[in-house]
């Protein structure tokens, strides 16, 4: 499946996410990000996986608590079960 390049690894919508569109959090299909990117970022490129749905693992402890955090977390989280299912 081909993922929608505004979701972001960790599933997040990116186009109605405050912290993409006040600039807080880069395009994180698109950013480098040098040497430092958020730990979904880094985990799915250390896996060569474009989300974190596909991964073995998920949801793991490490992401688990940012799926509760908000209602777009918790439909983050919703679209990443849905990937898995594909």
């Amino acid at each position: 499946m081909e993922i929608d390049p505004m979701i972001a690894y960790c599933g997040v919508n990116c186009a109605v996410c405050p912290d993409y569109t006040q600039g807080k959090c880069p395009d994180c299909r698109e950013t480098l990000w040098g040497d430092d990117p958020c730990m979904p970022v880094r985990c799915c490129r250390e896996k060569g996986i474009d989300a974190c749905g596909q991964c073995g693992a998920f949801p793991c402890a490490d992401m688990a608590e940012f799926y509760q955090e908000s209602e777009e977390h918790k439909e983050a989280y919703r679209r990443m079960l849905l990937l898995r299912k594909e």
